[in-house]
């Protein structure tokens, strides 16, 4: 079959905690109507740190949501993220498009962990350079990721370009594609969680006039941390630490079966456990995931005379009773809980509004992929 920008498409978000499958059709101006939407639990380790350790429950899960909320279409969009994702934003001379591939792959062997024949490599231009930022410039600002000098480059006069460099290791596309199609499906396109989170938040704010923000998305494993400016990628960093802390430091402290952990985050109150025993384990739960965004800040700063004026919040770790107003006063920046579903149709006669409102937060990837269409027609 060919495909085209008709194609119906599914979203697939597999994550460590859940499957969220969305699906959105494009009505007019440009906008997105609710289609369908489900989640499925998976068992514990099927999914740890990104990589499948599961495959075959992962891919009867899926299968099984698939059908239930009777999904026609086989095409997929899916994503990645976590350790075998790197994403940087490079400066390099201003060039005809013939060489700048080439040029491209030369750069990125000096910057990304892995070998160049075992990831996929893909970038895009961002636009040129301000004539009073320069390369050199940057030889004095530390990586908190690398923890060493970026390296410096004499900067010679001739027009820079900045440049956004995305490399994903081949194996976990391979495990995620191998998946779908363990479940019946065909996947079409594998994007990233960071450019899935843009667009969802694309659908109820105008990024490019938003000046400084934080997509934060605090999912089981990692919370991943995305800095914009403008509306262009201006830092992301995977913290290798989730929601899944804090529940672990509940668990220790009540021994109860984990679902019912997940009652308590959400502000339900078992008996014999009161508020305020629980609120200082929630807080040391989730202060050393505080204090490495804190550290994204920092560095985002100083490498970019700017300031994050805002936090967007998604993924599972939103359902905590009471976590914007949290992370607001340990960051002392503004804090919202993002809700994409709020620039979405939803027919109240298919679809129960407060329901598909309260799963926002927790498939804001997925609803982000469900916008994605092929460019050709």
């Amino acid at each position: 079959m060919f495909l085209s920008k008709k194609t119906p498409l599914v979203a697939v978000d597999l994550g460590s905690h859940s499957i969220k499958v969305v699906q959105l059709k494009e009505i007019k101006g440009g906008n997105f109507e609710l289609v369908n939407i489900g989640i499925m639990p998976l068992e514990e380790g099927s999914i740890v740190g990104g990589s499948i350790k599961k495959p075959d429950q992962v891919s009867k899960a899926l299968s099984g949501l698939i059908k239930a909320e009777k999904i026609k279409t086989n095409f997929v969009v899916a994503s990645v993220s976590g350790g075998d994702v790197f994403i940087k934003k490079i400066q390099i001379p201003q060039m005809p498009e013939k060489e700048l591939s080439e040029r491209i792959n030369e750069e990125a062997e000096r910057y990304i962990p892995f070998a160049i024949n075992e990831v996929a490599l893909d970038f895009q231009v961002l636009g040129p350079v301000s004539d009073n930022i320069t390369r050199k410039k940057l030889d004095k600002q530390i990586d908190p990721d690398e923890e060493k000098p970026v390296d410096e480059i004499e900067y010679s006069g001739e027009p820079i370009v900045e440049v956004l460099i995305v490399a994903v290791n081949r194996e976990i596309i391979n495990e995620r594609r191998n998946v779908l199609r363990q479940a019946g499906l065909k996947p079409a396109i594998i994007d990233l969680d960071v450019f899935a989170l843009m667009n969802a938040a694309s659908l109820t704010n105008d990024l490019s006039a938003m000046g400084s923000i934080a997509l934060i998305d605090l999912g089981d494993s990692f919370t991943h941390v995305n800095i914009l400016k403008n509306g262009s990628i201006g830092y992301t960093k995977d913290i290798p630490v989730g929601d899944r802390y804090c529940s672990t430091t509940l668990l220790s402290e009540y021994k109860i079966p984990f679902k019912q952990i997940h009652k308590i985050k959400k502000g339900h109150l078992l008996e014999g456990v009161k508020k305020e025993e629980t609120l200082p384990l929630i807080v040391q739960g989730y202060k050393n995931i505080l204090e490495e965004i804190l550290k994204s800040f920092e560095y985002f700063s100083t490498t970019s005379n700017s300031k994050v004026e805002r936090i967007l919040l998604s993924g599972g770790g939103c359902l905590v009773h009471g976590i914007d107003d949290f992370i607001e006063n340990f960051l002392k920046i503004p804090v919202e809980i993002l809700n994409p579903m709020q620039g979405v149709k939803i027919n109240p006669k298919i679809f129960d509004q407060e329901m598909i409102m309260a799963l926002a937060g927790l498939s804001t990837v997925a609803i982000g992929l469900a916008t994605r269409r092929f460019a050709h027609s």
